[in-house]
């Protein structure tokens, strides 16, 4: 019976939808009972993430954490969606007064297609497409006047504190990574093989010693995972992989 109440809902975009909000506005609320301000920032970015609120949660105490021990550079995610995990790790750099830079990179259209690399659930995700073709799938398409109006409207944030990265990973991570500098927190959200493998060649040395590296996906997509485990394979990185949720990891760079 309850697997067949799972399988109904999973079907019925609407119902999925009003289950998602219920259980991250109870997680929100449960996690956030002595403060009732951070509950109210989680309600805030709500319509502006489809991030689980564990994850989400994951984002804010490692962004915090950095700025309890003043751990150098900027927080960066890529993969963006409508901003809301990235608003989480502005906002912690904005209690703290520290001043730090948060860089958002996403092209703003959607996903790229995937490719042979990210398996079967990618392809069919994306309408039997899987050529790694730079074009949107009209999948996950967050525009960027949606970021701009949580930073700036809803959240208050100075202008000057926010980067934009606008295009395709493989087109403007080469092309920015000097400007982003030293990295404190990398959020990787990209979803795919080649773009979290893009992500971690282009920004994984930019993080400093102490820093934090956050995969949103990495129990998720095929692709992500077996990026991510290349990439440590071929530095003989001996990450010590932290579970979030089913999907999420984290680990320090050592």
């Amino acid at each position: 019976m309850v697997e067949a109440i799972k399988a109904l809902v999973r079907k019925n975009k609407k119902l999925l939808s009003a289950y998602y909000k219920a259980r991250y506005t109870c997680s929100a609320f449960l996690g956030n009972l002595v403060y009732p301000s951070r509950f109210l920032l989680y309600m805030k970015i709500l319509p502006y993430t489809m991030v689980e609120y564990e994850r989400l949660a994951n984002a804010y105490e490692v962004a915090r954490l950095a700025e309890k021990n003043k751990i150098r550079g900027a927080f960066v995610e890529c993969g963006v969606w409508k901003g809301g995990a990235a608003a989480l790790m502005a906002h912690a750099a904005k209690e703290a007064k520290s001043g730090r830079k948060t860089w958002l990179f996403d092209s703003f259209e959607g996903l790229p297609e995937p490719t042979k690399e990210d398996g079967s659930q990618a392809r069919a995700y994306a309408s039997d497409r899987d050529s790694g073709r730079l074009a949107s799938i009209q999948k996950c398409v967050g525009p960027l006047e949606d970021v701009q109006r949580l930073f700036f409207s809803i959240l208050k944030f100075n202008p000057d504190d926010i980067y934009f990265g606008k295009g395709w990973f493989q087109d403007v991570l080469p092309r920015e990574k000097q400007n982003v500098g030293e990295i404190a927190v990398l959020r990787l959200d990209a979803d795919w093989y080649e773009s979290t493998k893009c992500a971690l060649e282009n920004l994984y040395d930019n993080v400093v010693q102490g820093g934090y590296i956050l995969i949103d996906d990495y129990g998720h997509w095929e692709g992500c995972k077996k990026a991510v485990d290349e990439f440590l394979a071929a530095r003989n990185i001996k990450a010590d992989l932290q579970k979030v949720d089913y999907a999420g990891v984290y680990f320090q760079k050592q």
